[in-house]
């Protein structure tokens, strides 16, 4: 079951790519008015079920309460670069780069979370990133030289926020038994709308972008994290990761669909060997 969510969490989030261009938002705009409404329909849901007496209760280690508060911080940087890869290079590279993540993942995992990192997990990384080179394209064929300055930083933001949500990963692993689900990912999200606040005050919400704002704060914001925090408590961390590679081909079938982003040979190469990693790690 853990599986299933973290999957569904995944395919959801593979649709964000599309919302982001549809928006017609700046991106620290829409991030806050994604996470204000995500914030307050999670804190309906935990007054109204008595769940925010249990997780206030909870907050008694100074530690966790550190690490709750370092994964709000950790998803407002991954959230800023990764929509500003969206916005400055196609939504294969943006999603895709960010997808470093597991690879980040796997080399501390065993360090900071003492999980053992099996072969077949390390094989699946492997074909991951082989998957996701192809995508890319390499060096040396003259296609990043080819690029313009915007696309390039485009892909530099989708990486580090590939580093950012590795911790986020690591982060979630080590709090998710501490607090309800729910409440970690409200905490997430009102922490994020506090601080991007005084960015989002000259840019009001328009006629055009408030259904897309909306649609995000419930289903990307709410439904996908609680579903992939709650998956977390069943499945590992390197794991997770590696399942998360199913986003980028999920992100290239819906841009070609809706955005006529049309993806070569090559590319359709790598989104296999992305799969494929991604049943590799559900067998295991």
């Amino acid at each position: 079951m853990g599986y299933l969510k973290i999957i569904t969490a995944i395919l959801i989030w593979s649709s964000l790519g599309i919302f982001i261009r549809k928006s017609g938002l700046p991106n620290a705009a829409l991030i806050f008015y994604q996470s204000a409404i995500a914030g307050i329909l999670q804190l309906l849901i935990l007054s109204t079920t008595g769940q925010v007496k249990d997780a206030v209760s909870s907050c008694k280690n100074a530690k966790s309460i550190l690490i709750l508060l370092l994964v709000p911080a950790s998803f407002l940087i991954n959230s800023l670069l990764f929509y500003f890869a969206f916005t400055h290079t196609t939504i294969a590279n943006a999603v895709l780069t960010h997808y470093t993540a597991p690879i980040f993942v796997a080399l501390t995992a065993p360090l900071f979370l003492n999980e053992k990192t099996v072969k077949r997990t390390w094989i699946a990384i492997i074909l991951s990133s082989v998957g996701l080179w192809l995508i890319l394209g390499t060096p040396d064929s003259g296609e990043w030289m080819a690029m313009g300055e915007g696309e390039r930083s485009g892909i530099i933001a989708g990486t580090l926020s590939g580093l950012a949500y590795a911790l986020i990963i690591l982060l979630l692993k080590v709090i998710t038994l501490k607090y309800p689900s729910l409440f970690i990912v409200f905490a997430q999200n009102s922490i994020a709308a506090l601080i991007l606040l005084p960015f989002a005050l000259d840019t009001p919400l328009t006629a055009q972008s408030l259904p897309y704002v909306i649609t995000m704060g419930i289903l990307h914001s709410t439904i996908a994290p609680l579903l992939y925090v709650q998956g977390f408590k069943s499945v590992k961390a390197n794991e997770a990761a590696i399942l998360g590679y199913l986003e980028p081909a999920g992100a290239v079938v819906l841009a070609l669909i809706f955005l006529n982003e049309i993806p070569g040979l090559q590319a359709l190469a790598g989104g296999g060997l992305i799969l494929c990693s991604g049943y590799m790690t559900i067998r295991s």
